[in-house]
């Protein structure tokens, strides 16, 4: 998997911080991925984890450049990261949730 985390990471990199960037008013994060099968424990519905640590800490929410009263939740960056992982392998797509991000630091 450290293959895969690789990849992740400088899609994460490239990708995520472009869109962060461009809609956000913060400076772009160093992404560290680390995959893993998941140990279905109590709180893990997937069969692989995507764990994503990130310099700085994440916030919980991001506010639109520009706009003080409206931006998004973390959970909606969850997904959108999520999303990439088909530009890896389509087939990623069809399992659905068995694979979860989960953002390690957040603030």
């Amino acid at each position: 998997m450290e293959h895969l985390n690789k990849i992740l990471e400088k899609l994460y990199n490239k990708l995520g911080n472009d869109y962060l960037t461009k809609h956000f008013d913060v400076e772009p994060f160093e992404f560290k991925v680390n995959v893993r099968k998941s140990d279905y424990g109590d709180d893990e519905l997937y069969n692989y984890i995507v764990e994503v640590y990130s310099t700085p800490d994440l916030p919980e929410s991001f506010m639109y450049k520009g706009d003080k009263k409206n931006g998004i939740h973390i959970s909606k960056l969850k997904h959108l990261f999520k999303e990439y992982i088909k530009y890896i392998d389509s087939s990623f797509g069809q399992f659905g949730k068995t694979i979860g991000v989960r953002f390690m630091n957040v603030q």
